[in-house]
Order: C-alpha cells, then structure tokens, then sequence
C-alpha cells in the first residue's frame, strides 16, 4: 500500500511538472507575438537608397561635373545616398582617414553674384570633399516628406527644402547654402532645393528624382548664400542654378 501511495504521489508531482513546463514554455510565443504586434505598430523609417547622381554639365549651370562621369555610391570613396532620415546625402570623398584626398570632385562658378560690386571668388580645392546635404525647411514644404516617399501612397511629387553645400581647401572652408542655417528665414534671400520625383520604380523599373534651385517656392531662383565655414560671415549671395538627377542603384 505505501508503495502503491508513493507512486500516487509521484505520479501527481510529474503531472504538475509537465503543467508548470507548458506554461512557461508558452510565455515566450505569447511574448513574442506581443513584440511582433509593437513592432507592427511602430512607424517605419524609409529604406537608404544607393544612388547614380549625374550633375549637369548644361551651359549656365554654375554647379558641374569633374567630367568623369556620373557620381555612384561607394565608388571612388563616393556617397550618394538616400539616407534613414529621407534626405539626400552626397560627398564626393566619405573616406574615414582625413588624410585621404578625393578623386572626385565638382566645379562651382561664383563669377555671378547678386551684387556685382561683390568681388569675393572663393578657390576650394578638387583633392577635398565636396559635401551636399538637405533637409526640411519649416518656410518649405510642411510636412516634410521623405524624398523616398515623394509621389507614392498619395504624396505630391515634389517638394521644396533646404540644401547645405561645404567646400574647402588646405586653409579655408566655405558654406554654399540654399535655404539652410542662416539662410532658412522667411522670405530669405536664397532659393529653396526643389526635389521632384519623376520615375517610380514600380511603373518603369527605376527610382529617379531631380533637384535644382528653381520651382514656385522659390521667388529668388538659383540664388545661394556663402558664408564662412562656420557660417557667421556672410562673402554674399551668388547665382548658383544647378540640376542634380538621382537614381535608385
């Protein structure tokens, strides 16, 4: 009988294991579903996009190629891309070691300023980076829309923000701006960068988008500012039209 008891006992401890197990072996499906489901929930960030960047070499355009050709991320110590914040970012040397020199570059022309009293050229260097980065402009386009999501899910196909250029040479560095910084006031004295969507991929196997300093919301057309590298002096503003084509690697 006290065998016959034990093994009662025994047998109810197993069967309470076996509960407790499958309980707790169920916790993490249910924790995982619930993680899946916050996940769902959570805004998307838009995808980084590898970009071919062509910069227009077109008579009066004051902004233009090194002649190499066009300018394609990860190439030549290049970055072009559409980044996670849904804004465009392109250098023509992203190498980690400042010491390194580009061998890309771009040629600006500051022989048309505003004022032409203004005699200020600037000389940046083609071995330096030529930095572009732009962004949303509270005078701009409201909301911002990731230049990802332009013309798709119901957004317009174009949009006006702000453009932040950087040049420089052994001793000196500059800011070319459109609408950034100092510059992004109402009413400012330089042009917004105007983005336009003009392929989806979905309807002609390729992602495309231009950008050039002129659109309706910007009544002073190409104008950009120069300012010092820090950006507290102002050398004055110049003409600077410029067309820049993105398209998705």
């Amino acid at each position: 009988m006290e065998k016959i008891h034990f093994l009662t006992k025994l047998t109810a401890i197993l069967f309470a294991i076996t509960i407790l197990g499958c309980e707790k072996s169920s916790n993490p499906d249910i924790q995982s579903s619930n993680q899946s489901e916050v996940a769902k929930a959570k805004p998307t960030t838009p995808p980084v996009v590898s970009l071919v960047v062509t910069v227009s070499d077109a008579t009066g355009n004051n902004i233009t190629s090194d002649g190499l050709g066009n300018y394609v991320n990860g190439v030549k110590n290049v970055q072009a891309i559409l980044d996670q914040s849904g804004t465009f970012a392109f250098n023509t040397n992203s190498s980690s070691n400042p010491n390194t020199l580009a061998s890309r570059w771009v040629n600006y022309n500051f022989d048309n300023p505003v004022d032409p009293t203004n005699t200020y050229r600037p000389n940046p260097s083609n071995t330096k980076n030529y930095h572009f980065s732009t962004g949303g402009s509270p005078y701009g386009t409201i909301p911002f829309i990731p230049i990802q999501y332009l013309g798709i899910n119901g957004n317009v196909s174009t949009e006006c923000i702000y453009m932040g250029n950087g040049v420089s040479n052994s001793t000196t560095s500059w800011r070319v701006s459109f609408h950034k910084g100092n510059e992004d006031v109402q009413n400012g004295a330089t042009a917004f960068a105007v983005v336009m969507r003009t392929k989806i991929k979905a309807v002609n196997g390729v992602d495309e988008w231009t950008i050039a300093p002129v659109g309706p919301c910007s009544p002073n057309s190409n104008v950009a500012a120069l300012r010092s590298g820090d950006g507290t002096f102002l050398y004055g503003y110049y003409y600077i039209p410029f067309l820049f084509t993105l398209r998705g690697q």
